[in-house]
């Protein structure tokens, strides 16, 4: 994932902030124990959105427990306990981030290349222990860089053919394991949100990958040297629809007097996600960003 999927943090109350942080904190714990140590390096906050997505389209109440931090070994916090949404997600993380590596090296040159080189085998330990676990999940994930692969080179000028292929994929896995309205859940709000981090990476990385001669889904579309104001509201617009239609399935969740992840969820997709897409689009308007550097 790309960092873009977050929180405004100003616009949660102190509880929904702290489920928040629970959140992101559990999963870190359970990343060490699913797929090792390193693998907590790969931790972002997309990660800690799919947590609280599939619990709240699975109908789970977080629980949380008091425990410290190696970065914050003076004060006890908040820390989402062990469940299947965090362990899930943990081995989504470990073979997504495998498949980026092996992306990179193809796609890379110079010092970003030999970088993910030497990166490789850490993140193909990372798959190995998250394969054992949920051998599933990999298939998917395998299957779905495969097809990504080959949607950026039938793309044909197209934009929508290989944000669609990514967005198959993330509606597949964060629907992994479930039936019935939960399933259509989720996999429309992986869809959604696949397709506009997709978009949105794609905008952030524009005049970069044009001078570098990299693919760019945008300039096979547009073809120009950089992102002009029209494109940029063209852009805004585009991703506004699939934010949209990510609500949509929002609205569709039972929350069951869950109201710190009611909270959060909707202030991620309604608030934070449109922040980000502002602050790519428009960064000279110095659009307020959430609160927070992106994952590591």
């Amino acid at each position: 994932m790309f960092g873009y999927i977050q929180i405004l943090q100003p616009e949660l109350k102190i509880r929904e902030y702290a489920c928040y942080r629970g959140a992101y904190c559990g999963l870190c714990r359970q990343m060490g124990k699913c797929t090792g140590q390193c693998s907590r390096l790969t931790l972002r906050y997309d990660a800690a959105a799919m947590v609280l997505l599939r619990m709240a389209a699975r109908g789970t109440t977080p629980e949380f427990t008091k425990k410290r931090c190696f970065l914050h070994p003076l004060t006890k916090a908040d820390v989402l306990s062990p469940c299947e949404e965090t362990e899930t997600v943990a081995c989504i993380m470990a073979a997504l981030a495998y498949h980026k590596c092996k992306d990179d090296i193809a796609d890379e040159r110079g010092w970003a290349r030999l970088r993910a080189r030497f990166a490789l085998p850490y993140f193909a330990h990372m798959r190995r222990r998250a394969k054992r676990r949920m051998p599933e999940i990999d298939r998917i994930a395998q299957q779905g860089m495969q097809d990504f692969a080959r949607a950026e080179k039938d793309s044909n000028g197209s934009a929508d053919i290989p944000a669609n292929a990514f967005g198959t994929m993330m509606g597949d896995l964060l629907s992994y394991n479930t039936q019935g309205q939960t399933h259509a859940i989720l996999h429309a709000l992986g869809c959604s949100m696949g397709r506009w981090v997709f978009l949105l990476d794609a905008a952030e990385d524009y005049e970069k990958d044009v001078q570098k001669g990299r693919y760019n889904a945008l300039y096979t579309l547009y073809g120009e040297r950089e992102l002009t104001d029209s494109m940029r509201k063209t852009m805004d617009t585009l991703l506004s629809v699939e934010l949209a239609d990510a609500l949509a399935a929002v609205d569709l969740i039972d929350w069951n007097g869950r109201a710190d992840l009611e909270g959060v969820v909707y202030n991620i997709v309604c608030m934070g996600m449109p922040a980000q897409a502002r602050a790519v689009l428009f960064p000279q308007k110095n659009c307020q960003k959430c609160k927070g550097e992106r994952g590591a």
